[in-house]
């Protein structure tokens, strides 16, 4: 994968940060995060080579760029949940928390999102423990989350336009987009469905299109 910063360089770069801005406790040194650093690349690699969205892959190899906001915001989700799959759980936590802090985008280290997704504007998004299909895509100021304890089920190639919600036991289909400020509430989506809202619910049948301006079949 192309990338300026090597591994050991990443990991220095983010442990920086997050010694800057939480200057308490332990302070953690690059060697801690690096193993998974590269953990975390590894996954990346996989995810940008199936995007299609101009400056994830180059000549069919993938590129990451860490002054790349929606790139890094990705990153630094997947290596909160690698720390987390290791045990290093404090770093986990502090890997959460500067995502937090530089994207304002909200998903826990113990979430797992698929192999392939995809953040757009991620600012004022929060993503629950509910379980998401590949091809997920998720834009600013989303939400899902659960009722009394229970999640949604995303199917695989689901699109949450801006300002989209999912809440509580609900299964959502495959090749599904939410649209802008649509609330899906304990409520079944079939597959194939674009999800539209004006003063209510309109649903309609939908095609491949959206899904493919961000990924390879």
């Amino acid at each position: 994968m192309e990338c300026a910063f090597s591994p050991a360089a990443l990991a220095e770069f983010t442990i920086r940060q997050i010694n800057h801005l939480f200057p308490i406790g332990n302070m953690l040194g690059s060697h801690s995060v690096e193993q998974e650093c590269r953990v975390a690349l590894q996954r990346i690699d996989t995810c940008f080579r199936h995007v299609v969205m101009p400056g994830y892959c180059r000549n069919g190899e993938p590129s990451f760029d860490p002054m790349h906001s929606d790139q890094y915001c990705m990153y630094l989700c997947v290596l909160a949940n690698s720390l987390y799959r290791s045990g290093k759980l404090d770093a986990a936590a502090k890997v959460f928390y500067l995502n937090k802090s530089l994207h304002a985008f909200h998903c826990m280290y113990d979430t797992d999102l698929p192999q392939l997704f995809f953040i757009v504007h991620g600012v004022g998004t929060v993503l629950g423990k509910a379980h998401y299909g590949n091809r997920f895509v998720v834009y600013q100021n989303c939400t899902v989350g659960a009722i009394s304890g229970k999640y949604p089920t995303l199917g695989d190639g689901v699109i949450l336009s801006a300002g989209a919600s999912v809440f509580g036991e609900c299964r959502i289909g495959d090749n599904v987009v939410i649209g802008p400020r649509c609330s899906v509430v304990k409520t079944d989506v079939p597959a194939d469905t674009l999800v539209l809202a004006k003063n209510e619910w309109a649903c309609r049948a939908n095609s491949r299109k959206p899904l493919r301006t961000f990924f390879r079949d």
